[in-house]
C-alpha cells in the first residue's frame, strides 16, 4: 500500500469525513487527506477533538481484509508510526496511552481515530491521526490546556508539519504491510515498549462499568491485558485508562 495524497486544506470541517465521502465514491487505499485545522475534528466515542491551527491533523482511505483486521489493531499501529514520526522531527521521546494515545511528559501531544465502515458489500477503514505540531497552549480549549500539549510548547521550537507527515507516511506504510504480511505482533511489541501503563495499577471505564487492575500487557492483537484483583482477567478492545499512583 501506498499512501497518495489527495487534498491538502489549509483548514477543513473534519478530515475524516472528507475521506469517508471519498471511500464512498470509490477512492482507492492510501488516499490521504490532510488539514493544518478543522472546524469539526471529532475525537473517539464521539467526543469532540480540539483541532486548532499549529496541528497536522490527516484522515487515511484503508481497505484491509478481514484477516488483518483481526490480527492486529490499526489504530495501534498508527499510533506507533505517529509516535516514531514525532520522536524523529524534534528529537523527543514520545510514549503511548493504550488504545491510541501519544504523550510525552505526561500530557497527549496527538490521538489516532480509525472508524470502520460497512456498506452493503463495501468496507472501509478511515484512519485518522491528529498531532499537536506548533499548536500554541492559548489555542488549545481551556478545559484541555493542562492535559494535552504541543511539540512546539515541549521544546520553544517549531517544526515543518511536513517532515512529520513524511516521517508519519514512511513508518505506517511499513507497519500496514508488516501486518499484511501477518508479522503485526513484533509491531505490538514496539508498541507495548512505550506504554509507561503496562505494569501499573490501572482504572478503565469501559461500556458503562468501570473497573480496576493491573495493565499486564497486550495480547496477540493489541487489546489490553487487565489482571484483576480475583485473578480473573480482562480483555479490553476499548476503553478510557487512569493510571493509579500508589500513594
Amino acid at each position: 500500500m501506498k499512501v497518495s495524497p489527495a487534498e491538502q486544506h489549509e483548514r477543513l470541517g473534519s478530515t475524516q469525513e472528507r475521506a469517508r465521502e471519498l471511500a464512498q465514491k470509490g477512492a482507492p487505499e492510501g488516499t490521504l487527506v490532510v488539514a493544518r485545522e478543522q472546524t469539526g475534528g471529532k475525537g473517539r466515542l464521539g467526543r469532540a477533538w480540539a483541532s486548532p491551527t499549529g496541528g497536522l491533523y490527516l484522515s487515511l482511505v484503508l481497505r484491509p481484509d478481514e484477516g488483518m483486521l483481526k490480527r492486529a489493531s490499526i489504530s495501534l499501529v498508527a499510533a506507533l508510526a505517529a509516535s516514531e514520526a514525532l520522536d524523529a522531527t524534534a528529537r523527543v521521546s514520545t510514549s503511548l496511552k493504550w488504545p491510541n494515545d501519544i504523550v510525552l511528559h505526561g500530557k497527549k501531544l496527538g490521538g489516532v481515530l480509525a472508524d470502520l465502515v460497512r456498506e452493503g458489500k463495501d468496507s472501509y477503514l478511515i484512519l485518522g491521526v491528529g498531532l499537536n505540531v506548533n499548536t500554541a497552549r492559548d489555542a488549545f480549549p481551556a478545559e484541555v490546556r493542562t492535559l494535552a500539549t504541543s511539540l512546539a510548547i515541549e521544546k520553544s521550537a517549531t517544526f515543518s508539519t511536513d517532515e512529520v507527515l513524511e516521517h508519519f507516511v514512511s513508518h505506517f506504510e511499513g507497519h500496514y504491510e508488516s501486518v499484511r504480511k501477518g508479522s503485526g505482533a513484533l509491531l505490538l511489541s514496539r508498541a507495548a515498549d512505550r506504554m509507561t501503563t503496562l505494569g501499573s495499577r490501572v482504572r478503565v471505564k469501559v461500556a458503562g462499568r468501570t473497573i480496576e487492575g493491573k495493565a499486564s500487557g497486550l495480547n496477540a492483537t493489541g487489546a489490553l491485558v487487565v489482571e484483576l484483583d480475583d485473578k480473573k482477567r480482562e480483555i479490553l478492545y476499548a476503553g478510557d485508562v487512569e493510571e493509579l499512583r500508589s500513594l
